[in-house]
């Protein structure tokens, strides 16, 4: 870690031939929330176009190099819209997500007939109905909490005072 003295921002120095995906910083503005970091494996696999991946194979033997961890962050996401796990779950999570449970319950069909690509496609296609719901933060954190893969959140309100974006 580096902190630079004149702009006061920290960096984080990686070692020659650290993965891509393997590590990604949260979203903190609006605008960051619409193009989230985090979600660039998914974006990268849904792409027919686009080929990010090197000729050798990582650690686990997984070619190419780091398809490994763009299909865990893959699998990160499919989890954490309800897309895999148990249909009561995946219904609870269209809920809260705001996604009509017929849309939800297509694009968990389509999400469990496998292949990396269609499961990243499935997942963009949530996140947009996501988005056409509004309130977009919100209703990841508390889909995230709901099926156990991320903690209770909560926001400041105008008087500075956290509220619980999940409630108990």
């Amino acid at each position: 870690m580096v902190r630079c003295q004149v702009h006061h921002q920290s960096f984080t120095i990686y070692p020659p031939g650290f993965v891509p995906y393997g590590r990604q910083c949260l979203p903190r503005r609006r605008a960051e929330i619409e193009s989230a970091p985090a979600l660039l494996a998914v974006e990268d696999r849904a792409d027919p176009e686009v080929t990010r991946w090197p000729d050798w194979a990582d650690a686990d033997g997984v070619e190419p190099g780091w398809a490994s961890t763009q299909w865990r962050q893959i699998g990160w996401w499919g989890r954490c819209l309800g897309l895999s796990g148990s249909e009561a779950q995946g219904q609870r999570v269209a809920a809260v997500l705001g996604v009509p449970q017929h849309e939800h319950a297509t694009e968990r069909v389509r999400y469990q007939e496998g292949g990396d690509r269609r499961r990243s496609q499935t997942v963009l296609a949530v996140l947009a109905s996501v988005r056409r719901a509004g309130r977009v933060l919100d209703r990841l954190l508390r889909a995230g909490h709901l099926v156990g893969m991320l903690g209770r959140a909560f926001g400041v309100d105008g008087l500075r005072r956290l509220r619980p974006l999940v409630p108990v």
